[in-house]
């Protein structure tokens, strides 16, 4: 019994993993807000966040002097070639090179119109929400 159940599993399980995928399909990100980021010593961040899947990069724009920046910015990413989002949370420095903040690695997970929630935790406990879906 417990080898027929192994041996459906797996039959089925490729053919989940493949429907699950992002590769190839059309993902939309939308950045909504930071949450008690950090800046330069007395100084209020210049955040931005950079989105990155497979070899194609978007970045938002800066919000200068806000530790809880709004951005409500969509991104769209035609065809997906990779199944991980890397998300950098940068603060802009004129003077000198911008701060890194944090980077998170999300796996993408196909789910035709639903949006799924990602927060980002950054080095000094603040947090970038954003959301995605892949069809």
């Amino acid at each position: 019994m417990k080898l027929a159940v192994f041996v459906s599993l797996l039959m089925i399980l490729p053919f989940y993993a493949k429907a699950a995928s992002c590769v190839g399909k059309k993902v939309d990100v939308w950045v909504i807000n930071g949450h008690d980021l950090t800046g330069d010593g007395l100084q209020n961040p210049d955040p931005y966040v950079k989105i990155q899947i497979g070899s194609d990069n978007r970045k938002t724009k800066t919000i200068y002097g806000n530790a809880y920046p709004v951005w409500y910015e969509k991104f769209h990413f035609n065809k997906a070639s990779s199944d991980v989002m890397k998300i950098e949370v940068w603060e802009a420095d004129t003077f000198t090179h911008d701060d890194h903040l944090g980077t998170c690695m999300e796996p993408l997970e196909a789910g035709g119109t639903q949006w799924r929630k990602v927060v980002c935790k950054t080095e000094n406990d603040g947090d970038v929400k954003l959301y995605y879906r892949c069809s």
